[in-house]
């Protein structure tokens, strides 16, 4: 008798707990702002959870706060989507250095630290002395991995422009085949990565604020690109793009994202000589 008056009691107690419990994760999903949850990849398409959650789909995931928060600030977003155009002018799309990509990306979305870098890393990889990708778009804070699957030894030297005009250089250093290492990006800019033991080895890093971008392909028979950036808030915004050679003909276009619609905005690059003075 007495064993099975503990045993309730124990039962009791236990669904006590597990109440307080789910009070606890239903307060903290309330209070997550626009739904959004930190350390998930906002263009991936899949369903990420935080770093230390279980994956899951986009479909059930209403047991989980991470998941079911980024299901709810995807349904509140809206999208970006437009086609490259060139002016006056054609790029090389083939090979390890060709002038195929642009990173299309939104202006200072949200404020800081509305949205975290995701938790899987980035990663330039060396092999047949060349870097892959040639053009890396990474959000700042983001993890990169540099590999080197080459057969011979590689360095990574970064070079970059400072507000000031002044250049900053900062060396790496040389790694062995199967050796990875990594950096992080803690601030915006374009930097060129280039390796001191071979040099016609090039690849480009552009540092972002937020992870509203992507990198499109010009097609090298219709020397068009076309792309879309996913599951942003709705408001109001520019967006730009950057080239290796090319610049915008007339700079940032404004774009108006409304929940679950698809705002549509072209951009033409072109040559120096063809941009319009402002």
């Amino acid at each position: 008798m007495i064993r099975r008056e503990r045993m309730l009691r124990m039962g009791a107690g236990l669904a006590i707990a597990m109440s307080m419990v789910l009070a606890i994760t239903n307060a903290r999903a309330q209070k997550t702002p626009m739904g959004r949850c930190a350390s998930i990849g906002d263009q991936e398409d899949k369903c990420l959870c935080a770093k230390g959650a279980k994956a899951c789909g986009c479909t059930a995931c209403t047991r989980d706060e991470k998941c079911a928060c980024i299901v709810a600030a995807r349904k509140a977003g809206g999208s970006v989507t437009g086609k490259i155009k060139l002016y006056r002018t054609r790029v090389k799309t083939k090979g390890a250095k060709s002038y195929k990509d642009v990173v299309v990306y939104l202006e200072k979305v949200g404020k800081e630290g509305d949205f975290p870098p995701p938790p899987s890393p980035a990663r330039l990889d060396q092999k047949g002395l060349v870097f892959i990708p040639h053009v890396l778009a990474v959000q700042k804070g983001r993890t990169i991995e540099l590999l080197n699957n080459d057969n011979d030894k590689h360095n990574v030297y970064l070079l970059y422009d400072l507000k000031t005009g002044k250049t900053e250089t900062k060396n790496l250093g040389t790694w062995k085949p199967g050796v990875t290492r990594t950096h992080v990006f803690k601030e915006p800019k374009v930097v060129t990565a280039l390796c001191k033991l071979h040099l016609e080895m090039a690849a480009y890093f552009v540092v972002l604020d937020n992870p509203f971008f992507t990198v499109a392909k010009i097609d090298g028979k219709s020397q068009v690109a076309s792309f879309t950036i996913k599951n942003i808030p709705p408001g109001k915004y520019r967006l730009n793009a950057w080239h290796k050679r090319l610049k915008l003909k007339t700079g940032p276009v404004d774009v108006v994202v409304e929940a679950g619609k698809a705002a549509k905005a072209d951009l033409t690059i072109t040559k120096s000589k063809y941009v319009a003075k402002k």
